[in-house]
């Protein structure tokens, strides 16, 4: 039996569903259908029930997912060690990152890195949900004040430090306020990062009532910069405007706390010299910035 079948029944499953499988695998998705059909004829028996929207695993599908999946990235991983073995990095490396994590610092690192070993290819992917690392095939992730589950592997990339600030502008009509209950016209996270903020940057202090709520620090900076109101954000992300004169820091001293920026990425995947190679890049890139 052909090793492509299976590996496209487990691209399915983990991408769950047969167009998101054929995009990642950049097959059509025909091609990726009737592989699949040829994998349950040959065995004879039912992988995946289908619907229009959705896929799940049979009872033999499960068990065949379950045995491939990890014998497959295995011989991959054995075969770029073998490619590898003559110092050349090359394959492809699967990330994710927040949708609102500063894009320049990371294009920074990736095209340097590109530079040195240009057989290594990336898929990037910036979003808001947190995508499982195992089903979902991804090799590196940048996530904020988590802990690695039992099989991942967690390295510490960055600590950030926050503050509350305003446009010039709105300063001017407003005036700076005195504390963090004083603030009108607050910019506020959604519920679940406003109580971590709280609780880790504000050491307890309550934000003050929110004016607009936004799920995305690039958007809270820009209707910051736009003088609708006060933003609590990384300092980072203003750093530009505040040297530009567009923006001040308010209430020095009332964030004491920092939120750590990690790597996490699968165990499976810490064994592979191309994504061990970028992850010391990527640490040494952005630990400075």
């Amino acid at each position: 039996m052909k090793l492509d079948p299976i590996r496209t029944f487990v691209e399915v499953v983990r991408a769950n569903g047969f167009s998101a499988a054929a995009k990642q695998t950049g097959m059509p998705r025909s091609t990726v259908s009737l592989q699949v059909k040829a994998l349950e004829r040959s065995l004879g028996v039912r992988l995946l029930k289908r619907s229009t929207r959705s896929i799940a695993l049979t009872d033999e599908g499960q068990a065949l997912y379950r045995q491939a999946s990890g014998a497959l990235d295995m011989l991959a991983q054995t075969v770029d060690d073998l490619r590898n073995a003559t110092g050349a990095l090359r394959g492809l490396i699967r990330m994710t990152a927040p949708a609102d994590f500063p894009t320049d610092l990371l294009a920074k690192a990736v095209s340097q890195f590109s530079r040195h070993h240009p057989d290594v290819r990336f898929q990037i992917v910036l979003s808001s949900e947190t995508r499982d690392l195992v089903r979902d095939n991804v090799d590196i992730a940048l996530r904020v004040g988590v802990n690695a589950a039992m099989d991942s592997v967690e390295r510490r990339l960055l600590d950030v430090e926050w503050g509350f600030f305003a446009s010039s502008d709105w300063i001017a009509r407003h005036g700076r306020p005195r504390t963090v209950r004083d603030i009108p016209c607050f910019i506020s996270p959604l519920p679940a990062l406003r109580r971590y903020l709280e609780r880790t940057v504000l050491a307890g202090t309550p934000l003050p009532q929110a004016g607009m709520e936004v799920d995305n620090h690039l958007l809270a900076r820009d209707l910051m910069l736009c003088g609708f109101g006060v933003a609590l954000l990384p300092e980072g992300m203003c750093r530009g405007a505040v040297d530009a004169g567009n923006a001040h820091a308010l209430l020095a001293g009332e964030t004491p706390g920092r939120t750590r920026v990690n790597l996490l990425f699968p165990s499976r995947a810490d064994m592979l010299p191309r994504v061990r190679a970028f992850a010391d890049h990527l640490s040494a890139a952005l630990g400075g910035a």
